[in-house]
């Protein structure tokens, strides 16, 4: 409108002041780059959210895939059998070797000793033996040869007494370590 009827009411050159005032936009910046940050998050939260219950879902069939495949049956024998393994190691460690202990006592055996009888009983941790000697140094010496051992507690000499045969009868108790006597070292 700057000319209407020829007449130019207003100058054609016009200069326009602008005031400008610090930071009177910047708070509509800082909102609006918060609001721009905070929607591009949640949308990148949303699409994380989406893939991970994808991935929830496809491991989930896989689970299920794999739960189709397992033998339960064999696997409820398989836990069977490693319980009774387990049971097994601790009875073999456990386990109580006569053998060595009766290969201890026949060490220990003097020559002029016979066995009329013998009994042990794990239980009292003892043998009890019923012998014949020729005479009463060689049951020394027999008592001596069980005391000797480190796996006796201690030999008791119950009964000594004399056959028509001139052989000496005597009863023996000895009392033992079971871990060391009867044990697998």
């Amino acid at each position: 409108m700057a000319d209407k009827g020829g007449i130019q009411l207003l100058p054609e050159n016009r200069k326009r002041i602008d005031v400008k005032i610090p930071g009177e936009n910047r708070l509509i910046y800082i909102g609006m780059t918060l609001i721009v940050f905070v929607l591009v998050l949640a949308g990148g939260l949303w699409l994380y959210s989406n893939n991970l219950s994808k991935q929830i879902k496809a491991d989930d069939e896989q689970l299920a895939a794999l739960e189709k495949q397992r033998d339960s049956k064999a696997e409820q024998n398989l836990l069977t059998l490693s319980k009774q393994l387990s049971l097994t190691k601790q009875i073999l460690k456990n386990h109580v070797y006569w053998s060595m202990g009766l290969s201890k006592i026949e060490s220990a055996l003097q020559n002029n000793v016979q066995f009329k009888s013998f009994s042990a009983t794990l239980n009292e941790k003892s043998f009890n033996v019923q012998a014949l000697s020729d005479s009463y140094s060689t049951i020394a010496k027999q008592l001596a040869a069980f005391v000797s051992d480190d796996s006796v507690k201690d030999v008791t000499l119950n009964n000594v007494s004399t056959l028509t045969s001139g052989k000496l009868n005597f009863n023996i108790r000895v009392e033992f370590n079971p871990t060391k006597f009867l044990m697998n070292q």
